[in-house]
């Protein structure tokens, strides 16, 4: 199997800024701004929220995109057209309220709202729920967030990589535009998809690394490199995050227990260009961008946005759970091989951040709810991290350059048709 670029098994990374300190990211209030682009998201966020559930089929397993959607192309410049086409495309792939996959009643309470947690039929009463708990909030939906994010009986922070990690993404998007809405769907995620294997592992296992290291590009290599999972899996696709998981454990954490949090706002830059790496630079126009492995971008972009919203006493337990996410989404994947200079050797050409915004905003995947939020993420790196001698720039262009659909699936899911992700 080839191996990952490195040194010394290290893996090539721009150089990093070495912030002190990292400024909070730039947010678009939407009940602040009257110009008649952020009217139109209001007004479509607040549509969706009243119309469609968070889960949608098949058997619940998938999830809205639409804040993600409306909310990537608002960012990239679309107009108030372009929103409502966006709004359009994904509404008709969701569910309503009252479809009969779903319970609505107003049964899930302050004191028993912990025994419907991963009840995916509850998905519209968790979200009515929360909405409650925001209108008799006197501080506001951030106030109820931060309530049952860090519950002392079930902290929902805990198992946010559950569902691909959407519950982390949501909120992302809750926080960049200050909506109540889409912050209240995030928690009814939280609930739905908590990640259970991450909630285990809270009370730190034993120790069974065989090496150390704060890099976990390093640990990503490890595990490319890891002779014990050939032939472990034989197409990729999510489903195999389960026998990972729960078959494979000690070997899964073997790796995870070897990277060390030394600084948690160096390894935050550090994760966020390994996303960069792994989501674009594994992909070309030939063998296609992986779809699982483009999520692992999409959740660091989440946890830079969110960053100045954790406690700092908990952020290196997130980073700890991103980790793992990336671990077992990495190796599901069949451990394709990366390597920086696919995207540092690619021409500018005269491109930057307009052409990127002009271009994505006129591509055939439009209407991709994920095309987007790829095109965003290393934007947003840049302006967190620097330039980089173009790193992010070069990878966002890239993508657009050779996107030509997605993969990764494997065999899918029962009534899931990929070309339609």
């Amino acid at each position: 199997m080839p191996s990952a670029h490195q040194e010394n098994n290290h893996v090539n990374l721009p150089e990093p800024a070495d912030l002190s300190k990292l400024l909070p990211v730039i947010t678009y209030p939407i009940e602040e701004l009257h110009n008649e682009r952020t009217k139109t998201l209001k007004q479509l966020l607040n549509d969706g929220h009243a119309e469609t559930a968070i889960l949608r089929e098949p058997a619940l397993k998938f999830h809205t995109h639409l804040p993600h959607h409306l909310g990537s192309a608002y960012r990239l410049g679309a107009s108030s057209k372009q929103l409502h086409e966006a709004y359009s495309a994904e509404a008709n792939e969701l569910l309503a309220h009252d479809h009969q996959l779903f319970y609505r009643n107003d049964n899930i309470s302050r004191e028993n709202w912990t025994e419907f947690i991963q009840q995916k039929p509850q998905a519209v009463a968790y979200v009515d729920f929360f909405d409650r708990e925001v209108q008799e909030s006197s501080g506001g939906w951030k106030e109820v967030v931060q309530r049952y994010l860090y519950d002392t009986k079930i902290p929902l922070i805990n198992g946010l990589t559950g569902g691909l990690g959407h519950p982390f993404i949501h909120l992302a998007y809750a926080y960049e535009f200050q909506s109540a809405a889409v912050a209240t769907e995030a928690l009814g995620l939280a609930c739905t998809e908590l990640d259970s294997f991450y909630t285990d592992l809270i009370n730190a296992p034993p120790d069974n690394s065989k090496y150390k290291t704060n890099s976990l590009g390093d640990i990503v290599s490890a595990i490319h490199r890891d002779s014990r999972f050939d032939g472990l899996l034989h197409q990729p696709g999510f489903e195999n995050t389960f026998q990972l998981m729960y078959s494979q454990r000690d070997l899964m954490l073997e790796h995870w227990n070897a990277w060390e949090i030394t600084d948690p706002l160096q390894q935050l830059e550090h994760i966020c260009d390994l996303s960069v790496l792994l989501a674009i630079g594994t992909g070309d126009a030939e063998k296609q961008y992986d779809f699982f492995l483009a999520h692992l971008m999409t959740v660091a972009h989440a946890l830079r946005v969110l960053w100045h919203e954790f406690p700092a006493e908990r952020r290196m337990t997130i980073l700890k759970e991103y980790a793992m996410f990336v671990m077992y989404i990495y190796a599901a994947q069949l451990r394709r091989p990366f390597d920086m200079t696919s995207i540092t050797d690619f021409e500018l050409e005269g491109r930057d951040w307009q052409w990127v915004a002009t271009t994505a905003l006129a591509h055939e995947a439009a209407l991709d709810a994920h095309f987007f939020k790829v095109v965003c993420a290393p934007q947003a790196f840049e302006g967190a991290f620097g330039k980089k001698q173009d790193f992010y720039l070069k990878a966002a262009i890239k993508f657009i350059v050779e996107f030509n659909g997605w993969t990764g699936f494997g065999a899918g899911t029962d009534g899931f048709d990929p070309s339609e992700a």
